[in-house]
């Protein structure tokens, strides 16, 4: 037998805010309120003592740093982002998410130290930069013709450095009449050679030059 679908149901925004309002009800909210609120009550005080042993955790060591108050604030969100991880994860993940939240907050501009002494105060050792950059994947541009062109004209231009303005060897042979009859030219950056002969007529004209890669 095979399992009945659920109908979807599509609301126009109009139709959800009646239902919101109709949700919102002081009536209907009583009642919800009447029930939740005894469940709710002690986790509210319990939070509320933990909260204010972490505004104290910042207080005392902000302040030795000279943090101004304004910027507390910042700090007691981290704590409270770090609190909320201990209670939710464990072994890696948790490491995992206290670093990400620690460079969370480096980024935005708070001092590292301050950051790592509050997570000591609460029993977590932020990892060290160089474990954190382990878990940082590396991603490649994409190679575009750009970055082609600017590679290669940066290598050739670093190869042209350790070589002479003039790029090429050439070394002449000449004959009895001191006419040159080979040439064999060597590019200093390839390394490729090229050789030229020369050919001449009775009376010294050059009448054939052939060239060849060696």
């Amino acid at each position: 037998m095979t399992r009945r679908r659920k109908r979807v149901i599509f609301r126009t925004p109009e139709q959800r805010t009646k239902l919101w309002s109709r949700k919102m009800e002081p009536s209907t909210y009583a009642i919800y309120l009447e029930r939740t609120k005894p469940i709710a009550l002690p986790k509210f005080m319990m939070y509320q003592s933990i909260h204010e042993q972490l505004i104290q955790i910042v207080k005392n060591i902000t302040s030795r740093y000279g943090i101004e108050s304004v910027k507390q604030h910042a700090y007691m969100w981290y704590v409270q982002g770090l609190w909320y991880i201990s209670n939710r994860y464990k072994s890696k993940a948790k490491q995992i998410e206290c670093d990400a939240l620690f460079v969370y907050w480096y980024l935005l501009g708070l001092k590292e130290d301050v950051l790592r002494q509050l997570a000591k105060a609460l029993g977590i050792k932020i990892s060290s930069w160089e474990e954190i950059s382990k878990r940082i994947p590396v991603v490649a541009p994409p190679l575009t013709e750009e970055i082609i062109y600017r590679g290669t004209k940066r290598a050739l231009a670093e190869t042209l450095e350790r070589v002479e303005t003039d790029l090429t060897d050439i070394e002449i042979t000449y004959d009895a009449e001191n006419r040159p009859i080979e040439i064999i030219k060597t590019d200093k950056v390839t390394g490729k050679k090229k050789k030229i002969t020369l050919k001449y007529d009775a009376v010294g004209n050059l009448i054939e030059k052939t060239e060849e890669w060696l």
